[in-house]
């Protein structure tokens, strides 16, 4: 994670602003090789935030690599730090999807809180992002199939995640993405007094201090989607009655690459109103668009490097997060 504004990557500078405004510096103070609870040997330091370190570890017992979420210790001695953790790890575990990341326990142990949890080793989707030139549009509409689908196995069980971000999609041993980070999730409906985010995925209402919904939700995922599909960040225009966006749609697009499009622009309403209400009804939208497809061709989209590029085939997109619920519940 870096900890200073030298880097080029705008994504990474707005998580270095949302790191740096809301820990104080204490390390962990965990070095590889130490063990804890006799247990988990800590091997490296895989990423940190707000609240604590995340650390690959090796579990003794398992026999298996895992990952240990380790809270700071200036946020350990607040019970209200040590809620908000419990209270992460149980809205985790109430989600068993293949495309949310698996939460295993929370423990307290050698003075420290931690939380052991499935293991990513593939990087996280904004590092797949900066490499997006060397993949495939079709591999880019199976990252946003796979990231549809955990958000709609989280608004299933009525919860708003509220940081759906490339930093918070993680990309496991097996290929397959995962929602992570539930630090800031909320139940549908509740009202919150917990602040944080990403300052560029933060949908508007979030922004202007108004409440978030599972909306909240689909703006981000939008966001995710314009970069997938187009390649870039989604753009726009501002004025005294709001953002607009200003999307990279070919003027010859085909009825495919229209209802794309238009799924991006309302996935990024401004208001709320005007967005999907869940990812339910994205993945609905993602399966008719695929319906529109031209059969035995290829649908275009444009991007900004290299014009017009090639869309594969979009099979199933969105089809499967429609039985999430069957998934989620058993």
């Amino acid at each position: 994670m870096p900890t200073s504004s030298n880097n080029s990557d705008p994504a990474d500078l707005d998580r270095t602003v949302e790191l740096e405004s809301v820990f104080g510096g204490q390390s962990v103070g965990l070095d590889a090789g130490a063990v804890l609870a006799s247990r988990y040997q800590i091997e490296a330091t895989i990423g940190e935030g707000g609240s604590g370190q995340v650390f690959r570890a090796w579990d003794r017992v398992l026999g298996e690599p895992i990952a240990l979420k380790i809270l700071r210790p200036d946020r350990a001695r607040e019970k209200s730090w040590i809620k908000r953790l419990a209270r992460e790890v149980r809205v985790a575990r109430a989600i068993r999807h293949a495309n949310v990341c698996r939460v295993f326990d929370l423990a307290n142990a050698d003075g420290h809180w931690f939380v052991s949890m499935e293991l990513a080793t593939g990087g996280t989707l904004r590092d797949t992002l900066r490499a997006g030139a060397a993949r495939s549009l079709e591999e880019r509409l199976m990252d946003a199939r796979a990231i549809c689908a955990g958000l709609a196995a989280i608004h299933l069980v009525g919860i708003t995640h509220r940081d759906v971000t490339p930093q918070n999609v993680l990309r496991m041993a097996d290929g397959r993405l995962v929602l992570s980070d539930f630090g800031l999730a909320i139940d549908a409906g509740a009202d919150t007094t917990i602040e944080g985010g990403t300052p560029r995925y933060m949908p508007p209402e979030t922004a202007m201090g108004h409440r978030s919904d599972q909306r909240s939700d689909v703006w981000q995922f939008g966001s995710i989607l314009h970069e997938l599909l187009y390649q870039r960040r989604p753009e726009w225009e501002g004025g005294s009655q709001g953002l607009i966006l200003r999307q990279a749609m070919a003027p010859n697009a085909s009825s495919f690459e229209a209802r794309l499009g238009r799924l991006c622009r309302d996935c990024l309403a401004h208001n709320p109103a005007d967005r999907p209400a869940n990812a339910m009804e994205v993945a609905a939208r993602l399966a008719e668009a695929e319906t529109a497809r031209p059969r035995g061709a290829f649908a275009r989209l444009a991007g900004r490097r290299g014009g017009m590029v090639t869309l594969g085939l979009l099979v199933g997109l969105g089809a499967g997060v429609l039985l999430a619920d069957a998934a989620i519940r058993h």
